[in-house]
Order: C-alpha cells, then sequence, then structure tokens
C-alpha cells in the first residue's frame, strides 16, 4: 500500500539533499549547484514498498541482491523468509528500504535516519539500522551502522543502493583487488583475482551486474564535464556496478551477493558477518562529484 511521506532537506554552498525516512529511508535527490541532479530524482508524492521506484538511493540491510528461493541455513535450521519479488521465489535487497525509518538528527549539512526492526516473515531477527548523511565541499559522506539487538546470532551486512544520472554512453572505472562471477545454483561462490593496481572497466551497459571486492575507488564520467567517484571503508569492501540504459548503480557494500546462499559454511572472503547479541557494525563511503 502506498502512503504519503515527510521530506527533509540539507544543503551546503554547492550540494543539496532530500530525505524521506518514512519512503524506507531513502535519498529522493542529490542536486548540484552546476551539474543539477546526481542521482535520479525521486519525485513521486506516495511510496509503495512493494514496488521501489529505481531512483534516489535506499540503504541495504541486513543483506543487498538475491537471495534465491528465499531461505539459507543457521545453526542447524532452514530459515525462510517471504519473497517479494516479480517471480515469486525470491528475496531482494533486504527488508529495511520497505520499512518506515524516523528521523533521528537534522542539521544544515548532516542528517541521520534510523530504523529499530524487530522480526518477522520477512527477517526473523531484531536489529537497529542507522545512516548518517553529511555534505562535503565535493560530496556527501554515507556511514551505515547495523546491531543486532535480539537474543540471538545473526546474520548480516550493510550497503548502499544509489541511482546515477547520465546521459548516455558511460563508462565506469573500478580498481580491484578480484571480481566475482555466478557458479551454479549457490550463486556467487567463485571469483577471478585482479592484480590491486588494475584498472578495470565493466564495459557499456548490458544490465547484468558485476561484483567487484578488495575495491579502491569506483569513477564515472556521467555527463560532460561531470564526474562521480566513490570510496569506502575496509568494511564496505564489496561493490556491485549495474548499467541501465536510462541509469548506473554504483553500490558499496559488506558483502559480496548471495552470501547468505553459502551458510553455514560461508568464508571470509564473502565478507558475510555473524553478529552476536550487541554486536555492530559499521562502514563509510564517500561519494564525490566533480
Amino acid at each position: 500500500m502506498a502512503r504519503e511521506r515527510e521530506t527533509y532537506d540539507i544543503r551546503n554552498a554547492r550540494l543539496a539533499a532530500r530525505f524521506a525516512p518514512s519512503a524506507g529511508g531513502r535519498i529522493l535527490s542529490l542536486t548540484h549547484v552546476e551539474h543539477g541532479d546526481i542521482l535520479v530524482p525521486l519525485r513521486d508524492t506516495s511510496f509503495d514498498p512493494a514496488n521501489w521506484p529505481k531512483a534516489g538511493a535506499f540503504p541495504l540491510f541486513p543483506f543487498h541482491n538475491r537471495l534465491r528461493d528465499a531461505a539459507f541455513r543457521l545453526a542447524g535450521q532452514q530459515v525462510r523468509l517471504r519473497p517479494n519479488t516479480a517471480n515469486g521465489k525470491d528475496v531482494m535487497h533486504g527488508p529495511a528500504h520497505r520499512r518506515p525509518w524516523r528521523l533521528a538528527l537534522r542539521e544544515a549539512d548532516l542528517l541521520e535516519m534510523v530504523l529499530d526492526y524487530r522480526s518477522d516473515e520477512d527477517w526473523p531477527f531484531d536489529f537497529t539500522a542507522r545512516q548518517r548523511f553529511e555534505l562535503k565541499e565535493d560530496g556527501l559522506a554515507i556511514r551505515l551502522e547495523l546491531t543486532n539487538t535480539g537474543r540471538f546470532d545473526m546474520p548480516g551486512g550493510i550497503g548502499w543502493h544509489p541511482y546515477f544520472m547520465h546521459s548516455g554512453e558511460i563508462r565506469v572505472r573500478v580498481t580491484a583487488a578480484r571480481q566475482w562471477t555466478p557458479f551454479g545454483p549457490a550463486g556467487l561462490s567463485a571469483s577471478v583475482a585482479w592484480n590491486n593496481a588494475a584498472s578495470c572497466d565493466p564495459g557499456p551497459a548490458t544490465g547484468v551486474t558485476r561484483h567487484y571486492s578488495g575495491w579502491r575507488t569506483a569513477t564515472a564520467q556521467v555527463d560532460d564535464g561531470i564526474a562521480i567517484s566513490l570510496s569506502g571503508d575496509a568494511a564496505l569492501s564489496h561493490l556491485a556496478v549495474l548499467q541501465k540504459t536510462d541509469y548506473l548503480c554504483i553500490e558499496p557494500a559488506s558483502h559480496v551477493a548471495g552470501a547468505l546462499e553459502t551458510l553455514p559454511n560461508a568464508c571470509a572472503e564473502t565478507g558475510l558477518r555473524l553478529l552476536r547479541p550487541g554486536e555492530r557494525l559499521s562502514g563509510t563511503t564517500l561519494l564525490r562529484v566533480n
């Protein structure tokens, strides 16, 4: 069911951002004083959590991308989630971006949103998620934080899913240690190593998501005279890149897509964490606009 949303703005001399906590903790727009919209603007007056828009940016808690058959194994038991995809079988991007968040803090150039999640059919664990956004002279710093507030160990991760504007033919360059490739029914469980110093070009828009780990930077020339770049700290060591004709996604995350499917035998390379009660995972990514 669609719901109306209340919006909040922050700005500095060069950038302005608009947020809607009730719309899944989303950024509705990010605008540069000279270059205009950086993100695909989300202008709808209502938000339907069952049909989320390909616009703005949303949080990825406690996992990202596709969980096939909406199930994984943990502590010897099968954990089943409620499917939310068109095929009626899978789950995408975790439940946090389909729940109303609350505004925790707002200053002229800074905003925080919080979600206190209680276990349900979409995710049978309690957690608190926090997003902190701070405008910089040339960009936006995004801090993500996940805390297990339940009584049991919880698998989990963090990530951020922006939809960038672009004018047509673009190229994204990723400096990364590794590219992950699909392998069998378990999803992304194989990888191809790259040299740490290599700059890797995912190629033109194909509709295929590319997955990297050990990345340093991702850059894209999205329009004449407009370039964006992302960098992340060690906690956000994974990256997903999707180029479409009408938007570009560059998604920093703590774990590779499909990591839940590797349980109970997940290795450290997947980035998936098993958070004990009270344990916290946090990471920061920086978006620059040039």
